[in-house]
């Protein structure tokens, strides 16, 4: 029971160690690419914009896409003008993640199951 609990121990650390931050940087790499693809493009500083980041807070490690721009917000959801014209967003974040989210899956599953394997 003692060696079952070690092991245990070390799958979680482990998940929380190199080999999955590793997984989560490539999978934010692949929605951040899909995502300056789907962008919409005026100047290009949107695109230039977006960037992916990796987090972790204890024991909970998170993979976050996004832009800085003022008005990145306003190209994904849409917005109203003064006249009350609602006018759609781009959706070109939440485009790379869903069509990018099997690809996501299988990645992330690889390295949960290389841990928990070895």
């Amino acid at each position: 029971m003692e060696k079952v609990q070690a092991k245990m121990e070390q799958i979680v650390s482990d998940l929380q160690g190199g080999a999955f931050l590793q997984g989560m940087r490539d999978a934010t790499l692949l929605v951040e690419r899909h995502a300056k693809i789907n962008a919409p493009v005026d100047t290009g500083r949107l695109r230039a914009s977006i960037t992916p980041e990796v987090r972790q807070q204890s024991n909970t490690v998170q993979g976050v896409v996004g832009s800085n721009v003022v008005y990145a917000p306003f190209q994904e959801l849409g917005w109203t003008t003064a006249k009350g014209t609602k006018v759609p967003g781009k959706k070109y974040l939440e485009r790379a993640l869903k069509d990018n989210a099997n690809r996501i899956f299988d990645l992330l599953g690889r390295v949960v199951n290389k841990i928990v394997v070895k």
